[in-house]
């Protein structure tokens, strides 16, 4: 977003020059003292950091805080000092934004920051948003974990944001930004090519910073699940409520869960209808792609192809992630059996391309990374299906480019890997995507999480000898009261818009014919290949605007 500033050059540039030359390490704050002798995730040190921040208080009035903003493609540090996006001030006019861009029947994102003045007392603060058209609207406050150090290269903060907590309050001292993310649903009959967010920041009996959000919006039918994206989801210590919540927003954001053991856990050869019901509400909340165990029950299966559901359903493979000959002794048999016990039951795993690789499974989930998978060379032998598989700890297996310089899930990943993983795995023909996982790893969070908020840091963590990966396990957030809903991350929402972004490309492709190929392709605007990217967010954002504004030329 571009804001028209409206602080006069001059002024500005003498403050900055002011800053700099008086910036003395005994004229800071206690919180701010600490930051000396660092730099923020992009290098820059605090004293620049600091002549930046107080180059937003420059203007002949006395804000008690500013308002940034930014996209939702990027993460916001808590650290007020470290926030890059457009500024907002209580005491001048209000500011040009540059409009996002949507689509009927999709969900427009942004970020806020609500950045005390340094010094600032302790208070509290609101975000109220508006809208017109009858597009709904949600203010999630973003909740940072504290991650610790990393086996693995990222930029450097010990917190991250992830956890999001539907809540349009915050209370800031010290060093502390509020940090929010906000959603405004474009209704599918929507009529008009604009919609207005109207924003309001509060400071709980103090100044308000209001400004608005203009979207530009294209008529576009878009069908998000038609990519799935899964993931293992259990019940665990859930009540039903709480469980089947959790189904229904994940589902509400596109992401289909996979809960295999829930359905072993319903099924009984005599009693089958609690497993059927627990299918049907999936399917009316608008999944389409539904897992099995290995080696279901017979009569499970029997009940499945009556129905017609077949079709819908993968059963996994044997074993977990084999290597070689683990695939030739195990898996293919395994396999062979199944097809001959219960054909048309698509057998799936999460694996390299081994030799024999269409005697041994039906759906291949593979790394973008592994060595024996190139995706601008791979062809996929006839009756294997490709899905691509993320998980930033895979097994029994080696690689042909560092994990590290392609995209993944991780909460210390940049925000972009997320979204752009997605829009690689469909530019390489795959037809859906698994990641590992949904809520697996909720044990490792302890039961104290939220009162601390700190992901595990254990040593010597044991196979595969890796070490701890942030967030590589759990992609949603167990509740934070007795009863209350599973929480969403805000890697979750970057996925949700980028399968939005596909579902917007194959709308394109189906309404506009031939010219869309070109508009659509992202390739070597976005990336040239899975290990080198443009690592800033505009390319890819760009595209996607570019895209629309096509898309609307063309009534």
């Amino acid at each position: 977003m571009k804001i028209r500033h409206v602080v006069a050059p001059v002024l500005l540039a003498l403050s900055l020059s002011a800053s700099a030359a008086t910036l003395a390490l005994k004229d800071f704050p206690e919180a701010e003292k600490k930051l000396a002798d660092s730099v923020d995730p992009w290098g820059l040190t605090f004293a620049d950091q600091m002549v930046r921040f107080q180059s937003c208080f420059a203007t002949t009035s006395s804000p008690e805080f500013v308002v940034g903003v930014t996209h939702s493609l990027v993460k916001v540090f808590e650290n007020k000092y470290w926030f890059r996006g457009d500024i907002i001030s209580p005491l001048v006019p209000q500011p040009v934004l540059k409009p996002l861009w949507g689509v009927t029947d999709s969900t427009v994102s942004f970020q806020l920051a609500v950045l005390p003045r340094t010094g600032a007392e302790a208070a509290a603060y609101t975000v109220q948003l508006k809208t017109d058209g009858g597009a709904a609207t949600t203010v999630w406050r973003e909740e940072y974990v504290n991650a610790g150090q990393a086996c693995y290269p990222r930029l450097e903060s010990e917190y991250w944001p992830d956890p999001l907590v539907r809540t349009n309050r915050c209370e800031l001292s010290g060093v502390a930004g509020g940090v929010f993310l906000c959603e405004v649903a474009v209704p599918a009959r929507f009529k008009g090519d604009r919609l207005t967010c109207s924003v309001d920041v509060t400071k709980v009996d103090g100044q308000k910073v209001t400004f608005q959000v203009p979207v530009e919006v294209v008529a576009l039918e878009i069908r998000p699940k038609d990519f799935p994206l899964v993931a293992w989801y259990g019940q665990g210590k859930l009540s039903d409520e709480q469980f089947r919540g959790m189904c229904v927003m994940l589902l509400s954001n596109h992401f289909q869960p996979l809960v295999s053991g829930e359905y072993g856990k319903l099924w009984k050869t005599n009693a089958p209808q609690p497993f059927v019901e627990l299918i049907e509400f999936l399917m009316k909340n608008g999944q389409t792609v539904f897992d099995l165990p290995a080696s279901p029950h017979p009569k499970m299966y029997q009940l499945l192809k009556e129905k017609g559901w077949l079709p819908k359903f993968i059963s996994k493979g044997a074993g977990d992630e084999p290597d070689g000959a683990t695939f030739a002794k195990s898996d293919i048999p395994y396999t062979q059996e199944m097809r001959k016990k219960m054909p048309g039951l698509r057998i799936y795993q999460a694996t390299e391309a081994h030799a024999r690789l269409a005697e041994g499974l039906d759906v291949i989930m593979t790394d973008l990374s592994s060595a024996k998978y190139d995706p601008r060379t791979f062809v996929c032998p006839a009756g294997v299906e490709l899905w691509h598989y993320y998980c930033h700890l895979p097994i029994n297996w080696q690689m042909r480019a560092p994990l590290v310089q392609a995209p993944n899930m991780e909460i210390d990943n940049d925000a972009l890997q997320h979204r752009l993983a997605l829009w690689m795995s469909w530019r390489y023909g795959a037809k859906g995507v698994l990641i590992w996982s949904g809520n697996s790893e909720w044990s490792g969070l302890g039961d104290d999480f939220w009162a601390k908020k700190e992901l595990p840091k254990k040593e010597n963590a044991g196979y595969p000898y890796g070490g701890i990966h942030h967030g590589n396990g759990f992609l949603v957030y167990p509740p934070r009261t007795p009863g209350g809903e599973v929480l969403p991350s805000l890697r979750l929402k970057i996925l949700r818009d980028g399968l939005e972004d596909i579902a917007i490309f194959e709308a394109a492709r189906k309404k506009c014919g031939k010219p869309a190929e070109e508009w659509v392709n992202p390739v070597p605007t976005v990336f040239q290949h899975p290990h080198f990217y443009d690592q800033l967010p505009d390319a890819l954002l760009g595209k996607r605007e570019a895209v629309l504004r096509k898309v609307r030329e063309q009534k």
